[in-house]
């Protein structure tokens, strides 16, 4: 039987809510610190705002809601906090792993989280060693999710070219991102975050070509 041509050259890979179920307890700590400043900042209301953004959207927030600049020690409360539960609570998305290694395409990262933070989670979840070298960031451009210039870096630098990238995304502001990158877009539904706020509808709203429950269900689809 003659192999099956990749319809894909490029893998992209969000971290958080794709790779490690990170967004739920994440979430938990900005709802924890940002409650006090204003009651409406419970955990739903959290993710809805911050889910797929990078952290100056959080710090954005703050200083509107103090009317003062993020002093050093809130981040730096704010970071320890979240290394603290993700060194108790983090664990990776079932079946991430074989998925990964099943790929018959390149693939790589590109989160809006920092290099420090991905690589302390993909090394809690014991990913890290399918990921080094493979990571794109957020603080390399200027504008984060949803616009499409990480993903466009991505592209750019594995060399393939938007229309060949294939985006698996948790958050409606990947899924944005990815479609403005003139990628296609997969919504990835298996985080503990979807218990708390289903975003499955958004997702598709926001332009997904495809929404997935599990990592399972993607192999499946691979091998139709």
């Amino acid at each position: 039987m003659p192999h099956r041509p990749r319809q894909f050259d490029l893998v992209i890979l969000d971290c958080d809510g794709v790779l490690v179920d990170s967004e739920t307890i994440s979430c938990r700590i900005l709802a924890e610190l940002l409650s006090p400043l204003d009651p409406d900042y419970d955990l739903p209301h959290v993710m809805r705002r911050y889910l797929g953004r990078p952290a100056s959207a959080v710090i954005g927030d703050y200083e509107r809601m103090t009317g003062r600049p993020a002093p050093e020690s809130f981040t730096r409360d704010w970071r320890a906090r979240l290394f603290s539960a993700f060194r108790t609570d983090l664990q990776a998305i079932a079946g991430v792993r074989a998925a990964v290694e099943a790929f018959d395409a390149d693939y790589c990262v590109a989160s809006s989280s920092d290099e420090e933070r991905i690589e302390f989670c993909l090394r809690q979840a014991e990913l890290w060693d399918l990921f080094e070298g493979r990571i794109f960031s957020t603080t390399r451009v200027k504008r984060g999710k949803p616009a499409p210039d990480l993903f466009l870096l991505a592209a750019s630098e594995r060399g393939v070219a938007p229309g060949r990238c294939l985006v698996i995304e948790d958050s409606v502001s990947g899924v944005k991102a990815a479609k403005a990158a003139g990628m296609t877009a997969f919504g990835l539904a298996a985080g503990s975050h979807f218990a708390v706020l289903d975003q499955r509808d958004a997702l598709m709203e926001a332009g997904a070509d495809r929404l997935l429950g599990s990592w399972r269900e993607l192999a499946m689809q691979e091998a139709d």
